[in-house]
């Protein structure tokens, strides 16, 4: 089958609408397959759109997006927060964003690596970390050895110790959090990968696979996704990130991915379901561009991609 088949209209030239310079780059990255280094017009666009212009003047030297002492404090507005929703636009490293990936690696991490707010008993660690490791790699601090502290403590906690994965607020297991770290995990490069870290992206899709969801009752809020996201996730990005790893073959996947299909509309697109105070380019119950592009891409992930990679 090929994934155009699934969709009522072909929504790529709509995602190539310059007016959304980030959801254009996404496009022409991963579905018309450019290199990097024939993006650079594409990327100087990105750093030049209103939203990204107006981002980097309420920065200051001081405190940058929030407060210099605390990372996580302002939630997605905060200095986390910006790097997260920076990251999940594709906004390429600029002067402003190296300060604050800094304050993150001294500021961000306990003891043992895990990235998560402080002074709070409690608090879920897995959500945050599988975020950072979003960031640091766009960023290019993937490398680095705080960031590789983090990536040493998601896999003792996986292969070693899987009940400190439970989430304390959410009172046990948590989708939202383990989504965000298969997350953290693919955005480290293939070529870079260790066995063990192939290992714990196995788990955890094996876990998020089969997980009994209740999208009638209990889960309902996954199926209202919304763009840019914090630690929640949704069906569209569970979806996004179990495509790129081998259980995109599973048959509950395809379940999954019904599902998907069943909240497209009837020109072959996405709804944002949610408000996300960090951006508010795109309206509630309207058409997506970020939403569409992702689930696109899974179904090109899961089900080749030879029509516009040519």
């Amino acid at each position: 089958m090929r994934w155009l088949e699934l969709l009522k209209r072909d929504p790529v030239p709509w995602l190539l609408d310059p007016g959304n310079p980030s959801a254009r780059l996404l496009t022409l990255r991963y579905l018309l397959k450019k290199p990097p280094a024939d993006l650079d017009e594409e990327y100087a666009r990105l750093l030049a759109w209103t939203p990204i212009v107006a981002l980097r003047e309420h920065w200051n030297r001081v405190n940058f997006w929030g407060r210099e002492a605390d990372p996580y404090f302002g939630g997605a507005l905060g200095n986390f927060g910006t790097l997260y929703l920076l990251t999940q636009l594709g906004v390429p490293r600029f002067p402003e964003v190296e300060p604050v990936c800094e304050n993150l690696l001294d500021r961000g991490r306990s003891d043992d690596g895990r990235f998560a707010p402080t002074g709070i008993s409690g608090l879920p660690w897995l959500c945050y970390t599988g975020m950072a490791l979003q960031i640091m790699q766009h960023f290019g601090y993937g490398n680095d050895l705080r960031a590789r502290s983090a990536r040493l403590a998601l896999l003792q906690a996986i292969l070693l110790r899987p009940e400190t994965l439970a989430c304390p607020i959410a009172g046990g297991d948590c989708a939202h959090g383990l989504v965000k770290a298969l997350a953290g995990l693919l955005s480290i490069p293939a070529e870079q990968r260790e066995a063990s870290e192939t290992q714990a992206m196995a788990i955890v899709g094996e876990w998020l696979i089969s997980y009994p969801y209740d999208f009638d009752r209990r889960d309902a809020e996954w199926l209202q996704p919304t763009f840019p996201r914090y630690y929640r996730s949704d069906l569209l990005e569970l979806c996004h990130v179990l495509a790129q790893t081998p259980y995109h073959a599973h048959p509950r996947f395809q379940g999954l991915l019904r599902r998907m299909l069943e909240l497209q509309t009837a020109e072959g697109r996405w709804n944002k379901q949610r408000a996300t105070p960090a951006l508010t380019e795109e309206r509630i119950q309207h058409p997506s561009r970020w939403l569409t592009f992702e689930a696109v891409h899974t179904l090109t992930l899961a089900y080749g991609d030879d029509i516009y990679a040519a």
